[in-house]
């Protein structure tokens, strides 16, 4: 399969008007602008995300060199937004802690990353003065904190008719983590930093915008959670073929979907296609015998079967079909799935310049590896 998905290691939301808060094991990630509270700026937030470095070390092993990584949030609710408005996502500088906060904890938790403290127990203020060259940190008046990164950013635009979901391409920090370019310390996500459109500074710290943007974190029980989105080109195809199907009344059927898969497989699914009208010719044998392959555009989808998602969406490039000299095929690494779930599988080809979707109730279910 060219798409593989890591979930992150850590995650969690710095806040300025709760300062030394931490939020590690919140289920929201939390990127809302509200009313002022204890400074004259508006109350704002960051999020700072992480992958293990082996996960991503992994998942290049299996893409090779040529791969887009992308980091997808998934917006949990949204509310009074700006018609337009642009969010950042830059490589964290310095190392922090999850910690176990929730927002609403009282006493509050701190044991963990907040705006002002990057380690447990409030302890390790972040670097704020004196950093180096390409390093950067921003906050409002005496309100210090709110950690620092490299300057290097990747932008997503969101207008009002936009999805909220974040979805960026961060192909050159994880090729700087792999290379030790940098030390991965995962990313900080934030509003935009730039001038605002009312003229009272930083867009971030304006008062005069408010609104609530929420992602599902790590800790959601959704299926929902943060991932980092590898996808690459592995398909191969047997140039010598000329047994393609050529019209779109045809019968596909998948094989090697045993319906329950182990998370630790890597499965080759190979899809057959037959004419479901085949043209009459004189033969000894039974035309429904004879297989061909699907068109060089043909692509699969997967759809998580109890909340109708695309979990992997079509993709002309990632998603395509491989053929060999006995079918169409393709490819799915099993851990790059939520377990414990069950998922089917669409096929997508054009044909005589048609876009077909086949779906015939391809299902199989992800179960965990037991130790």
């Amino acid at each position: 399969m060219g798409v593989y998905k890591i979930f992150p290691s850590q995650d969690t939301t710095i806040y300025t008007d709760y300062n030394t808060l931490n939020a590690g094991l919140d289920a929201i990630l939390d990127l809302s602008k509200n009313a002022p509270y204890l400074y004259p700026s508006s109350s704002t937030s960051r999020v700072l995300i992480k992958f293990d470095n082996d996960d991503i070390a992994e998942a290049v092993a299996k893409s090779g060199a040529n791969f887009t990584a992308s980091l997808k949030l998934y917006n949990a609710h949204v509310d009074g937004i700006p018609t337009n408005f642009n969010i950042e996502i830059h490589p964290l500088f310095q190392s922090s802690d999850m910690g176990t906060g929730r927002f609403n904890n009282i006493p509050e938790t701190s044991d963990g990353a907040s705006w002002k403290y990057r380690s447990a127990n409030q302890t390790n203020a972040w670097t704020i003065n004196s950093l180096p060259s390409g390093v950067t940190s921003s906050y409002y008046s005496i309100n210090e904190g709110g950690a620092n990164w490299y300057t290097a950013s990747v932008t997503q635009s969101f207008n009002y008719f936009s999805t909220k979901d974040i979805n960026v391409n961060v192909s050159q920090f994880v090729g700087w983590y792999t290379a030790s370019v940098i030390p991965n310390n995962g990313f900080i996500i934030m509003n935009n930093t730039s001038a605002s459109a009312s003229g009272t500074g930083s867009f971030e710290f304006d008062h005069n915008y408010i609104y609530t943007f929420n992602f599902f974190s790590r800790d959601t029980n959704t299926i929902y959670p943060p991932c980092l989105e590898f996808k690459w080109n592995d398909s191969t195809f047997n140039s010598g073929s000329t047994l393609y199907i050529s019209n779109e009344e045809i019968n596909i059927s998948i094989a090697n979907n045993k319906n329950i898969f182990y998370d630790n497989e890597y499965v080759k699914f190979r899809v057959y296609a037959r004419e479901k009208y085949p043209q009459r010719i004189y033969t000894t044998t039974a035309l429904t015998k004879y297989n061909k392959l699907l068109p060089t555009s043909s692509y699969y989808s997967v759809i998580d079967l109890n909340t109708n998602l695309k979990v992997i969406d079509f993709d002309n490039v990632a998603t395509k079909l491989s053929n060999d000299t006995t079918s169409s095929f393709f490819r799915m690494y099993m851990d790059g799935l939520e377990p414990d779930r069950y998922y089917k599988i669409q096929i997508k080809s054009i044909i005589d310049g048609g876009t077909y979707i086949y779906d015939d109730d391809y299902y199989f279910k992800i179960s965990q590896t037991v130790e």
